[in-house]
């Protein structure tokens, strides 16, 4: 469903199954190192450090203590199942995305909701902390970008392509930030 690489252990990567899963691979030796319950959307590591895993299941997502395979905490207010998670470049908040609901949460202020963004019109698929603005997100629609100042709690809705914006990305090297969609197309953004 979804995979990851460590950002530090570069011989470690992880995914999650549709069983509800998270699977552990070394690299080097070829082999699963273990696997754990917690996720069924999608897995994200921690930028940098990779202390933590973010794992998307149901209605909320999980944060794991990477080195123990202890959750620490348990991320919980969406009405629907959550399909999409992201961290910012520190590392210290993660958004996470449901049809109609964005949610961002503080992992310094242990795993509280700092903001909230709900849909009024069409369903949300995926997000990504811009790479320039640490307080804007980009959120995928179901054709437009939608371009959310969460200090302000405001947002700008952008035509960007003409089916489910899936997938997003940043580079922080070039500021850009990429989409890719249901219509064939991948757009990058300055």
């Amino acid at each position: 469903m979804s995979l990851d690489f460590h950002p530090k252990k570069t011989e470690v990567f992880c995914f999650c199954d549709g069983e509800n899963e998270i699977w552990y691979w070394n690299i080097n030796s070829a082999t699963c190192t273990r696997v754990t319950k917690g996720a069924s959307a999608q897995v994200r590591f921690q930028p940098r450090l990779g202390r933590f895993l973010a794992a998307a299941s149901d209605k909320g997502v999980s944060i794991f203590y990477v080195e123990s395979d202890t959750q620490i905490y348990t991320l919980q207010g969406h009405p629907e199942p959550v399909s999409y998670i992201c961290w910012d470049g520190n590392g210290d908040a993660l958004a996470s995305v449901s049809p109609n609901l964005v949610k961002v949460w503080s992992l310094t202020s242990g795993g509280e909701w700092i903001h909230e963004f709900s849909s009024t019109g069409s369903q949300l698929h995926s997000c990504v902390f811009h790479p320039s603005y640490s307080t804007l997100l980009v959120i995928g629609g179901s054709s437009s970008l939608e371009l959310w100042k969460m200090t302000d709690n405001k947002s700008l809705a952008v035509s960007a392509h003409e089916n489910v914006i899936s997938a997003l990305a940043q580079s922080t090297v070039t500021g850009m930030v990429a989409s890719a969609s249901y219509d064939n197309y991948v757009k990058l953004w300055k």
